[in-house]
């Protein structure tokens, strides 16, 4: 009897879930506004299969999936010729030795957490809960273009490389380290200290800078018509505002005589002159990538996150092309690549919610794009991205 008694007196004071029993009444199933979780589950995971084919106009258009950590780029090889042909000798036997250069591509993982409380959830309504899941497509939207135009603009000559998890180096544009030189091109060789990072050498753009990118990619044989790329210029409006008034035989900034007329692209505000354009304009977009109008060969567009004084030309081949300049690596693992959400619980997939990402980026074709710092002396910087 005392025993009982005992037992009865610890747990008098037990009530529903107050010791970890629980009722049905503590099961958090829906919105405030009547919205079942399970359906925002639902809509996040079809949300992000979506998501992850459409990644940003900018990171699909200078960029080509991967899952290797490394490509083996032929580096060079000795040159074949013919002789001349004699009656009764028979030609000096050849034989190509190729040299080859592996370029590593990073795979890193990115994650972001969600902890939703009780508290939150039975008193917010579902908009509110989408707006948390918005927020963090925004975040992987930035990400990506930031990782993306890092890879292209950050100068890392011989020796100061990064390497991949197995050791192999990512390399950047052609940067003028000793010891490496592009490949030669349409009869054209170049020496080891060809550069893709260039400096204006005044503190205004001018049309020469353009056409001096231009003429950079085009020189290997990117961005040519005969190739099936596009080049694109990308610039911050404070450049982009000088190009609007270049006009071709016309006088701009630091003396320099414009080559081309830069002409609106089908979207831009109507406008009147007295002069015809021959050939097409540039489109409304490529892409969705929003376009100014075009110069020369070159397509333009401005974009806010450019850092102003950086020039940006691609040579794109369309979203995924073999040629784009920049490889962007996953997982091998299909499950396992874009924008995933992970639940933490079962019951409550959005009580606490982790969000993963896994990619890197490396250059793969060093010819296919080039910077220009505008600045009127030193080195080239490379730029800050937010």
């Amino acid at each position: 009897m005392e025993s009982r008694l005992n037992i009865a007196c610890l747990a008098r004071d037990i009530v529903g879930a107050d010791r970890g029993f629980n009722v049905a009444a503590d099961i958090l199933t829906h919105t405030a506004d009547g919205v079942q979780l399970n359906t925002l589950w639902n809509e996040f995971s079809s949300q992000l299969i979506e998501w992850n084919q459409t990644r940003n106009a900018i990171a699909a258009l200078f960029t080509r999936n991967t899952t290797e950590s490394f490509a083996q780029v032929i580096a060079g090889s000795d040159s074949v010729e013919f002789e001349k042909q004699s009656e009764f000798g028979v030609p000096q036997a050849v034989r190509v030795q190729p040299g080859y250069t592996r370029m590593g591509f990073p795979l890193d993982w990115f994650d972001v957490g969600i902890r939703y409380t009780r508290k939150f959830l039975r008193d917010a309504t579902a908009e509110q809960v989408r707006a948390q899941h918005q927020a963090v497509l925004e975040a992987d939207n930035r990400a990506t273009f930031r990782d993306t135009m890092r890879a292209l603009t950050s100068k890392a000559q011989a020796g100061s490389r990064p390497v991949n998890e197995n050791g192999v180096e990512i390399f950047d544009l052609w940067d003028g380290s000793a010891g490496e030189a592009p490949p030669a091109y349409a009869g054209r060789t170049f020496s080891s200290t060809h550069d893709h990072y260039l400096v204006s050498g005044a503190a205004a753009i001018d049309s020469g800078d353009v056409e001096a990118l231009i003429a950079t990619i085009q020189e290997h044989g990117h961005g040519l018509r005969t190739s099936n790329e596009q080049l694109i210029i990308m610039v911050n409006p404070a450049q982009a505002d000088a190009i609007w008034t270049w006009r071709k035989n016309e006088v701009n900034a630091n003396g320099a005589v414009a080559k081309y007329d830069f002409i609106p692209a089908a979207s831009a505000p109507a406008y009147l002159t007295d002069l015809s354009i021959v050939g097409d304009r540039a489109p409304a977009q490529f892409s969705g990538l929003a376009l100014d109008g075009s110069y020369g060969d070159a397509w333009i567009t401005k974009n806010h996150f450019v850092p102003a004084g950086y020039v940006i030309a691609v040579a794109t081949g369309g979203p995924g092309s073999l040629r784009n300049p920049l490889w962007f690596r996953e997982h091998p693992v299909a499950a396992n690549r874009g924008l995933r959400l992970l639940p933490q619980y079962e019951r409550y997939p959005l009580v606490e919610a982790t969000y993963e990402h896994g990619y890197g980026l490396g250059v793969r074709y060093r010819s296919a794009a080039a910077v220009m710092q505008i600045k009127a002396s030193g080195s080239y910087d490379n730029p800050t991205w937010p």
